[in-house]
């Protein structure tokens, strides 16, 4: 049997693991594709992966070929799906994505739930959004989603590579683009209204959550939700967004004639249930996330606390949007997602979890 705790997609890694089982299997040439039933503290999570000698193998050259070939036989295939030649991405992180034919990316569903994935029903509805990538197809079995087919990016380069490595560019441009698909998303789902004190609730909900699952948060507990409370009454105008968005989900055509961002990974943050990566939220959810990235890059690429300064600023008027120190509800935003970051740096990066940790007292 797979020992799940030992690949990079696994989410859980910082509760043992107290049982799988094999919920579905079948071969694929020299492979097993498998959903595993996995339960850890309480809880039961699926995972799809392509067994060989007891490791995931889709990651590999051998694999992505063979799923390439199999997966369209998975369960039921919506536009198309497919092609002659898979190779991995290499950007191996809570799913895997192949690269088809020069053409198209494959990602497959590492986490499986019932339920259509966000980064299929939103990016199927915004094809024409020019920041973003068009859906060719999806696969689904028993109403979860397995496997995406979607436009490559050519000569898309990863904006985390990029800003650490002093490449971004003006960060007005991001800002700009953020905005574009933000509104895109307005048009094709509608927008809500929601008070003060429901944005207050939610990111209440989600500090109860994230506290006990990372012991490390309780000394800001209290000063955490001292920032909650200055939220303005309202009402607030929410909507479907991107959900996890840093600049890891960004590509960046550097080469192209008139470069241009694209936002890619619309699944929404992974550790939530699907129901809630679904719901309407505040935008500036993702304006925060954008902010607490460049501070990451910052603090990877020892680029200096002026760089982080100017790169905000320039993030925030792309968008058309105050900085945090003047907009509580956007440093409402940032504070959750760097508690977001502990959690999941626990999880998968403990080395790094003091990056989030020092943002949060400089916030509170």
């Amino acid at each position: 049997m797979i020992d799940l705790s030992k690949e990079r997609f696994y989410g859980a890694k910082s509760e043992p693991i107290d049982s799988v089982e094999v919920a579905s299997s079948r071969p694929m040439g020299d492979f097993e594709w498998q959903l595993l039933d996995v339960s850890h503290g309480g809880t039961v999570e699926r995972y799809q992966v392509l067994v060989s000698d007891e490791r995931d193998a889709l990651a590999t050259e051998a694999g992505a070929s063979a799923y390439l070939s199999a997966v369209s036989h998975l369960g039921e295939v919506h536009g198309e799906v497919g092609g002659v030649s898979a190779r991995p991405m290499g950007a191996e992180q809570s799913n895997t994505s192949l690269i088809v034919d020069d053409a198209w990316v494959l990602k497959a569903f590492r986490r499986v739930e019932r339920g259509i994935n966000p980064d299929v029903e939103l990016l199927s509805r915004i094809a024409d959004c020019p920041h973003v990538a068009g859906v060719r197809g999806y696969v689904t079995l028993d109403g979860a989603t397995l496997a995406m087919q979607q436009q490559l990016i050519v000569g898309g380069e990863d904006g985390f590579d990029l800003a650490t490595g002093g490449n971004l560019g003006d960060a007005i441009e991001l800002g700009a683009a953020i905005r574009v698909v933000h509104d895109a998303l307005a048009q094709a789902f509608g927008t809500w209204e929601a008070s003060g004190s429901d944005l207050r609730a939610g990111l209440e909900s989600h500090l109860d959550e994230l506290v006990a699952a990372a012991p490390q948060l309780r000394s800001f507990e209290g000063r955490i939700r001292e920032l909650y409370s200055a939220i303005p009454a309202g009402p607030h105008a929410i909507q479907r967004i991107h959900g996890d968005l840093h600049l890891g989900q960004t590509l960046k055509t550097v080469s192209a004639k008139e470069p241009r961002f694209y936002l890619i990974d619309f699944e929404g943050e992974p550790a939530r249930p699907l129901e809630q990566r679904r719901a309407p939220d505040h935008p500036l959810r993702d304006v925060a996330g954008m902010i607490r990235s460049l501070g990451y890059a910052r603090a990877v690429g020892r680029l200096g606390d002026d760089w982080e300064r100017s790169s905000v600023d320039a993030l925030v008027r792309g968008y058309g949007s105050a900085l945090p120190a003047d907009d509580p509800v956007l440093a409402a935003y940032v504070v959750d997602k760097a508690a977001y970051e502990v959690v999941y740096e626990a999880n998968n990066r403990p080395d790094w979890v003091d990056i989030p940790l020092a943002a949060i007292e400089g916030l509170v």
